[in-house]
């Protein structure tokens, strides 16, 4: 039986605690994946994060993707062998492993990658960001490029590769078993303090009231902060 508890705007999945935490692991570090789909919240869920402690990077562009981790930015080379992906993805784990005790990535599309290096991964805890699937597709169903393209079906098309991607998230999170905070962009945007508070006690750094005040100041919908 799956062991979780209720948030006020998200679900926190404990996974199994034998396959979570490893021998070699130290408890007090860990590794937070956040992800998701495209335009679906995760940069603002990256910035509340790195708020309450969590090391995202230095340097890292408006969507705090970094390019060691973003598939779209990865050779051929290795897209076309997942051998060599693995390779270099856990180069960079280790090397922020050697830096950071608690540090994390953000991709959306982290499912792309991530049955690859799980196991390896130092004591992960994903951080899944679930949105409205209409309107994580609005911005790449802009009139120009539905004239263009000329197909009367891509509204729903986009929809569904949407839903594709979450429905893929979810059944690797099923499949992982790992502690996992499950999370409602929308339900963040209604109540920041709220949810805040629930990702402050998930990734449990035990963070100041001022820290808490400038996470929720993070939570605002506009412009790139909703990637």
């Amino acid at each position: 039986m799956q062991d979780f508890e209720k948030f006020s705007s998200s679900l926190y999945l404990h996974g199994s605690k034998q396959e979570s935490d490893s021998a070699d692991n130290d408890l007090n570090q860990k590794t937070f994946i956040i992800f998701g789909v495209p335009r679906g919240g995760t940069t603002m869920i990256a910035r509340v994060a790195e708020q309450l402690g969590v090391g995202m990077g230095s340097g890292l562009p408006s969507n705090y993707e970094d390019d060691e981790f973003n598939y779209d930015k990865m050779s051929d080379a290795l897209k076309e062998d997942p051998k060599l992906m693995a390779r270099a993805l856990l180069r960079a784990i280790n090397r922020r492993n050697g830096r950071h005790d608690v540090w994390g990535w953000k991709y959306p599309r982290a499912h792309l990658y991530l049955p690859l290096i799980i196991k390896q991964v130092r004591n992960p805890h994903l951080i899944c960001v679930l949105r409205d699937p209409v309107a994580s597709s609005l911005r790449p169903l802009s009139r120009k490029r539905v004239q263009k393209e000329g197909k009367a079906q891509l509204p729903t098309r986009v929809i569904k590769q949407h839903l594709s991607w979450q429905l893929k998230n979810i059944e690797q999170i099923h499949k992982f078993n790992k502690p996992t905070f499950l999370c409602s962009y929308e339900k963040a945007i209604l109540d920041p303090a709220g949810f805040v508070a629930d990702l402050s006690a998930f990734i449990d750094l035990r963070k100041d009231q001022q820290s808490l005040n400038e996470a929720v100041q993070q939570i605002r919908p506009g412009g790139y902060i909703q990637a």
